[in-house]
């Protein structure tokens, strides 16, 4: 059996006409009647065959040879090589390919790959969280917040708070740390880090001023969300899904950029409701295990909203920066949720 093609020497480009003779055993490639190379059929590699691209033959030297009609099929194929083309010819599979290809994506990004990320957050070294929150916190820092302008004497009243919060809790104060900024941006608000570190605005401190067990109940909640390590879930689920992508799409230049951009992820994204409602759980539980009321969580809620409501200019600002706000679940709901 004679077929002719193209030979590609070992290591070039270039190519040179010529005629694959087949036998049993062999297969010897020639030009003008002159043998250029024999090998043996089990020492050859067959490339899997597609619809409308030739069957490439690779030698164990590093030559090839493609057929110059793209429709033919060696006869030593097998059946593994058939079964690939049947199915890239058969509608039956495409339109299978075009269903299933979605679902199996956004089940890996959305289901699989962020189960596989929360359930690893526990074995990362506290160094790297340590490091994670310490990046957020610059970005988000030199975006949206400025020095406070609040009293110390209002400082250390909060951090007073925060304290007996911390030992009554038995939770590690070199974890729970607390700091406070102005910030035009976020308005009357508090926020975790994934490292411990809870920013709480000079706006709120002002607001819930003459609301002691209220501001309590805000820092319980953001206490939450750096006990169940919503940050760091967040951070982690996020970054994996770019690492599939990245993987997928051959561009492994973005997962670089992953590791450099964790920051820009906590900024750019606020928790989940789901989220939320874990750390208003966490906050609800614990005022009653320290002897206050649900109703001061109730309480801040309401005031926030209030707040907020009358400057929603300022409301426009925060949902643009970090999409914050428009992640919680609705107030009247939390609301709800703390004075049953």
């Amino acid at each position: 059996m004679h077929v002719q093609g193209h030979y590609f020497p070992k290591a070039s480009s270039n190519y040179q006409h010529g005629v694959a003779n087949i036998s049993d055993t062999l297969v010897e490639i020639s030009h003008d009647d002159q043998l250029i190379s024999s090998y043996a059929i089990n020492d050859i590699t067959l490339t899997s065959g597609l619809a409308g691209l030739a069957d490439e033959l690779r030698f164990n030297d590093g030559s090839r040879f493609i057929p110059s009609d793209v429709n033919y099929r060696w006869p030593f194929k097998t059946d593994k090589h058939d079964l690939l083309e049947r199915l890239e010819k058969s509608k039956w599979a495409i339109l299978a390919a075009i269903i299933f290809t979605p679902l199996f994506m956004w089940l890996m990004l959305y289901k699989v790959v962020p189960a596989i990320a929360v359930y690893s957050v526990d074995t990362l070294p506290r160094s790297v969280v340590e490091q994670m929150g310490e990046q957020s916190f610059t970005l988000i820092e030199k975006l949206a917040l400025d020095e406070s302008e609040l009293p110390i004497e209002q400082q250390d009243k909060v951090q007073q708070h925060f304290n007996t919060i911390l030992n009554e809790l038995s939770l590690e104060p070199s974890v729970y740390r607390l700091s406070f900024y102005k910030s035009e941006s976020f308005g009357a608000n508090a926020f975790a880090m994934p490292h411990g570190r809870i920013v709480v605005t000079d706006e709120l401190a002002n607001l819930l001023a003459d609301k002691p067990d209220a501001l309590k109940a805000v820092l319980l909640h953001e206490i939450g969300h750096v006990v169940h390590q919503h940050s760091v879930r967040m951070t982690a689920q996020s970054a994996a899904s770019t690492i599939v992508l990245a993987v997928i799409f051959g561009d492994l230049e973005g997962i670089a950029e992953v590791a450099l951009g964790t920051g820009a992820t906590f900024a750019q994204q606020g928790f989940s409701r789901d989220m939320e409602r874990e750390a208003d759980s966490y906050a609800l539980i614990q005022l009653e295990h320290l002897g206050y009321s649900s109703n001061d969580f109730a309480d801040a809620i309401q005031a926030l909203q209030s707040a907020h409501t009358s400057e929603n200019e300022h409301i426009e600002k925060v949902n643009n920066l970090l999409e914050y706000l428009s992640s919680h679940p609705s107030a009247q709901e939390r609301i709800d949720n703390a004075r049953k």
